[in-house]
Formats: structure tokens, C-alpha cells, sequence
């Protein structure tokens, strides 16, 4: 195999893993908001985690 081969992305395989990890996440968070937990927006939580945090 060569280099340039070996760096070509596989563009349906990433898709795929993508797409499962968003099903994932919207799974979870449907059965914790039936179970009764608290649970973030994803945007949210993603605005959470970017932000600076001061000490």
C-alpha cells in the first residue's frame, strides 16, 4: 500500500460512525428524559464546553 493510500479518508465509513454516535446520543438522552433525569440540550452543552472557564 502505498503512502497516499494510506491517508485517504473513507469518507461512508466516517459517515456511518458519525450518524451512529448522533443516534446514540439522541437515544440516550430520550431515555434519561423518560427516567427522569435532568438533561442539557446538546447545543447546550456544547456551548459549556467551548466556553472559558475563569478560575
Amino acid at each position: 500500500m502505498s503512502q497516499a493510500a494510506a491517508t485517504v479518508i473513507d469518507f461512508t465509513l466516517h459517515r456511518k460512525r458519525k450518524q451512529a454516535q448522533q443516534q446514540g446520543r439522541l437515544l440516550w438522552a430520550m431515555y434519561a428524559q423518560q427516567a427522569g433525569f435532568a438533561t442539557q440540550p446538546a447545543s447546550v452543552a456544547a456551548t459549556a464546553a467551548k466556553a472559558p472557564r475563569h478560575a
